[in-house]
């Protein structure tokens, strides 16, 4: 018998997975529907399905796809897979993100449906649904970067309805999520406190809002959204480059939303991030055992980068290092340079790790203004500025706001540059201050320029890879699917 992801009913007991720093809920079997959304407590758990989602993709696919498919990362010591480029439609890599996606999706229409309709608190309500259509536009914007045109569902899964819809064009996928964004930029809140921190906000909505007219080369609504942001008084730089990945400092000004994960829960809510990033010291790892990395910085990249402090903080090429002296080499040899951003102290002495997956943080918006800045007006004063503030963070290693004559000299704000010289400047920042963070396959196609940079590196890319595969068992459960060219 032929199976789908469509066909999957709604377990409001996957709540628990990925999201426990702020769902205290209990697991419950019911499936979502008119008969289980009866009170704010079953709104609440439908929502936090939801989040539940998550998870597993940004544990995992998001590093995987959006920086080892690129030149800036490899498997680590994991060097007998194949390139992500060498995959078919029947690696099970690109069906795990198509059915996670899709499974988001699915928990996302439940609460979008049958929430606005309950008798519950109105504010509570208006933002549950907002909640639910963030991340309904999250799960559906990994999916067209990732695939294209891709079905476009919006009422939940209860039969086999959902099972034989076409592609969409990637055009209508685009405005859904536009429009859910902007549905929830209105509805949620500027921020939260206690155990609700974390969830999504009304300047989450605004930045992803802003990504996604950047993709989509919309300049004008770019610039404008990213400066919603910027004036909100919301967010801002964390003065040290280290600070915004401490476990310490999660959900702090810069992070605009993240992943939630928590370690020593015996349940599996902690993340496995340092230890596919920087697993090379035994002593991090459970049991003291030694496993190899999952991803390692490529040497070329490494090499390209200047020196200057967000570097020394972002990858490490040799131990000990004065940023981690707690880390000492042990096991196999390095497969290059480690990834340190997802570097947590606790991670050997509990269940998993409490290292958050940041989508989206505010270096990411300012760098977002200053791009779309530049492509409508050319590289105006507030365009440097925005690009600036993140250089001049990054250099400066004693986070003491000053601009010192050798911090200069290593990291010097742009000045000076044409349209194109501005824009490309851009874009190598972006690659710098974000790179493992799961950005940087988008924005090498976004950019159009993802085959020419991966030919240079030695990568075998053509123009099909520009687009991952359609699953092989999602086409034969769904007659309707079409795959991409060439695969």
């Amino acid at each position: 018998m032929k199976t789908s992801i469509y066909s999957s009913l709604v377990i409001m007991g996957l709540l628990t997975m990925g999201c426990e720093k702020f769902l205290d809920e209990q697991p419950r079997s019911a499936i979502g529907s008119d008969g289980f959304f009866q009170t704010q407590a079953d709104a609440l758990a439908g929502v936090n399905a939801v989040y539940s989602a998550l998870s597993g993709h940004y544990n995992g696919n998001a590093w995987y796809f959006g920086d080892v498919s690129t030149e800036v990362a490899n498997r680590g010591e994991l060097t007998g897979g194949l390139d992500v480029m060498d995959y078919t439609a029947a690696d099970p890599v690109f069906r795990d993100f198509w059915t996670s996606m899709y499974r988001g999706i699915n928990y996302a229409n439940n609460v979008v449906k049958w929430v606005p309709a309950m008798e519950i608190n109105e504010q509570l309500r208006d933002r549950y649904v907002g909640e639910a259509k963030f991340l309904r536009a999250l799960f559906y914007f990994e999916l067209a970067r990732g695939f294209g045109g891709v079905p476009l569902i919006t009422e939940p899964t209860e039969n086999t309805a959902n099972n034989g819809i076409p592609r969409a064009d990637l055009a209508d996928v685009y405005a859904l999520i536009v429009s859910d964004l902007q549905a929830a930029s209105a509805a949620l809140p500027p921020s939260y406190s206690g155990s609700e921190r974390g969830r999504a906000t009304s300047g989450a909505a605004l930045g992803l809002l802003a990504k996604v007219y950047l993709t989509q080369g919309n300049w004008q609504e770019a610039r404008e959204t990213a400066k919603a942001v910027m004036e909100s008084e919301t967010y801002g730089l964390f003065a040290n480059f280290a600070d915004v990945f401490k476990p310490a400092n999660e959900n702090g000004k810069e992070h605009l939303f993240s992943v939630q994960y928590t370690s020593g829960n015996s349940r599996g809510g902690g993340s496995s991030l340092t230890s596919a990033f920087a697993s090379r010291n035994p002593n991090i790892l459970l049991n003291g055992a030694i496993a190899g990395t999952a991803v390692a910085t490529e040497r070329a990249f490494y090499d390209a980068v200047p020196d200057h402090y967000r570097k020394r903080i972002s990858m490490v090429a040799e131990f000990p290092s004065e940023n981690y002296p707690e880390i000492t080499v042990s096991g196999p040899a390095q497969a290059g340079p480690a990834p340190m951003k997802y570097w947590d102290p606790t991670f050997g002495m509990n269940i998993g790790g409490d290292a958050n997956w940041i989508v989206l943080r505010y270096a990411d918006v300012l760098l977002v203004f200053a791009e779309a800045e530049n492509e409508l007006s050319g590289p105006t004063d507030a365009a440097y500025e925005a690009v600036n503030a993140v250089r001049k963070r990054a250099r400066d290693e004693n986070a003491n706001g000053m601009d010192e004559a050798e911090e200069l000299a290593e990291l010097p704000n742009l000045e000076g540059l044409s349209k194109e010289g501005f824009r490309e400047a851009v874009w190598a920042e972006r690659r710098m201050e974000l790179c493992f963070e799961g950005h940087h396959r988008w924005d090498l196609l976004r950019t159009g320029r993802f085959v020419d940079v991966m030919k240079a590196s030695g990568r075998n890319a053509e123009a099909k890879h520009a687009l991952f595969p359609i699953p092989l068992l999602e086409l034969q459960a769904n007659p309707a699917l079409i795959q991409n060219d060439d695969y």
